[in-house]
C-alpha cells in the first residue's frame, strides 16, 4: 500500500502532487501551474504580469489624470446643460445632451486613465476609475442639479460602468 503524502506547506493536507523542479509535495491551494509544469510557490517565483504590476506611482498618476478630467469633464457637462436649460431648448434635447455629456465623462475619464498608466489594468485602477467619476458626477450634479433626472441617473450608471470596465 502506497504511503500518502502531504503538502509541505499544510502538512494536515493529502496530495498526490509534487513540484516539478524540487519534487517537495503541494496540495491543490499552493500549486502553481507554470509553463514548464505544476510548482511550489518557491519554484514557480510567481510574479504578476507586467501589465497587472502596478505600483504606487502608477496609481497616483492614474488618480491625477482621473480627477482632472472628471473635474474639467463635470464643470464642461454642467455649463453646457444650464446653457442649454436656461436658453429655452426643449427639455427632451437639454435631458438627451446632459446625458449624452455625461456618458462622454465616463469614456473620457477611462481613457485618460488610462493612457496615463500607460494601459496596465487591474483592481486598483479600477477603483481610482470608480473615485473618479464619483468626484465628476458630484461636480455635475452640484453645478447644475442635472443628475436629478432620471436618464441622466442612467447616463450616470453608464459613465461609471463605461470607466471602470476600462480596466
Amino acid at each position: 500500500m502506497a504511503q500518502a503524502t502531504y503538502c509541505v506547506r499544510h502538512p494536515t493536507t493529502e496530495s498526490n502532487l509534487a513540484c516539478g523542479r524540487c519534487g517537495d509535495a503541494v496540495c491543490h491551494r499552493c500549486v502553481v501551474h507554470a509553463p514548464g509544469g505544476q510548482r511550489c510557490p518557491d519554484c514557480a517565483q510567481a510574479r504578476p504580469l507586467p501589465t497587472f504590476d502596478v505600483s504606487g506611482r502608477v496609481i497616483a498618476r492614474g488618480l491625477g489624470a482621473g480627477l482632472t478630467i472628471a473635474v474639467v469633464g463635470g464643470i464642461l457637462a454642467s455649463v453646457a446643460y444650464t446653457l442649454l436649460f436656461n436658453y429655452g431648448a426643449p427639455s427632451n434635447l437639454v435631458t438627451a445632451a446632459g446625458a449624452g455629456l455625461v456618458a462622454l465623462m465616463g469614456l473620457g475619464v477611462g481613457e485618460g486613465i488610462s493612457l496615463a498608466v500607460n494601459r496596465k489594468r487591474g483592481r486598483r485602477l479600477k477603483l481610482v476609475a470608480g473615485f473618479s467619476m464619483f468626484v465628476g458626477i458630484t461636480v455635475v450634479t452640484l453645478v447644475s442639479a442635472a443628475t436629478f433626472n432620471t436618464l441622466i441617473l442612467l447616463a450616470s450608471g453608464l459613465s461609471f460602468y463605461i470607466a471602470v470596465n476600462k480596466f
